[in-house]
């Protein structure tokens, strides 16, 4: 399944390096990864979310405060599944608590799934591979997904950028594709605390993803009881509030030592006709 970025020949495996019939080489990574991100593609020398921000969200993820996401996400990859053999892409996966997820629970359920995780930050990807067994890996762009025409079942793109036309392709007709995006009252309650006029809004990939047939919009609620200051601050961290807020609303935010949050996503399912 998975190309060379450059020529888009497929990479066949040769110990920890894989190679295509150009003879284009990319080594897998000590952890279990693999680069295949060109320095064309790169908008900086280290992009996407950087060591902190990755270690802020695998430190709130993973105390289970959004597993109500997960579990929805899974649920639905389960029900709309057309056997039991599924290749599976997740876009922007970052450090891998959603997918490693997935995969468990397809595997509980005896459902054969090829999973692979893709992020342009290579901390992020790095993270991932050194927690999460038996998923591919790989550091790449969603402007060019190093993985063959027409072979995926499922693609999962989880609060990360949308490029229809990569998706398009490599998904089987009849493939879903799965987006995930911030509900209208998604953690109102922090931004109450950081700004004094909060605006509530959200935003429908329908429009975006036209040349897709959608399917439906699924609603996921819910309240989680952040019970500690470093999750707070791990929570903050790891969303785009980090990088536009008030000095003052932030300081006020990381003297709590607890804050109930709403959870509100959509999730839409599109398929390929």
């Amino acid at each position: 399944m998975i190309i060379c970025p450059v020529c888009k020949k497929v990479l066949n495996k040769e110990g920890k390096t894989y190679r295509c019939e150009n003879n284009h080489c990319f080594d897998e990574g000590k952890q279990g990864y693999l680069n295949l991100l060109l320095s064309n593609q790169k908008h900086s020398k280290a992009p996407g979310d950087d060591k902190e921000m990755v270690l802020s969200r695998k430190g709130f993820l993973e105390k289970d405060y959004y597993k109500i996401i997960s579990e929805t996400v899974n649920t639905l990859v389960l029900n709309n599944r057309s056997s039991d053999d599924i290749e599976i892409l997740d876009i922007g996966c970052g450090e891998g608590y959603y997918t490693g997820r997935l995969k468990k629970s397809l595997d509980e359920k005896g459902i054969k799934s090829n999973i692979t995780g893709i992020d342009i930050s290579k901390e992020a990807v790095i993270c991932a591979a050194r927690t999460y067994k038996n998923i591919d890996w790989i550091v790449a762009s969603a402007t060019n997904i190093p993985l063959e025409d027409e072979s995926l079942d499922y693609i999962i793109c989880m609060f990360a950028k949308i490029i229809p036309e990569e998706k398009m392709r490599t998904l089987k007709k009849g493939g879903k594709l799965i987006i995930v995006s911030t509900g209208e009252n998604h953690l109102l309650e922090l931004k109450k605390v950081v700004y004094d006029n909060v605006i509530t809004e959200f935003y429908s990939p329908i429009e975006d993803l036209k040349i897709f047939k959608h399917i439906k919009t699924v609603n996921c609620t819910g309240k989680s009881f952040v019970k500690e200051n470093e999750s707070i601050r791990n929570l903050f961290d790891m969303t785009p509030y980090k990088w536009r807020s008030p000095k003052e609303g932030v300081d006020k935010l990381f003297a709590l030592n607890e804050l109930e949050i709403t959870i509100d996503v959509n999730i839409d399912i599109f398929e390929k006709e």
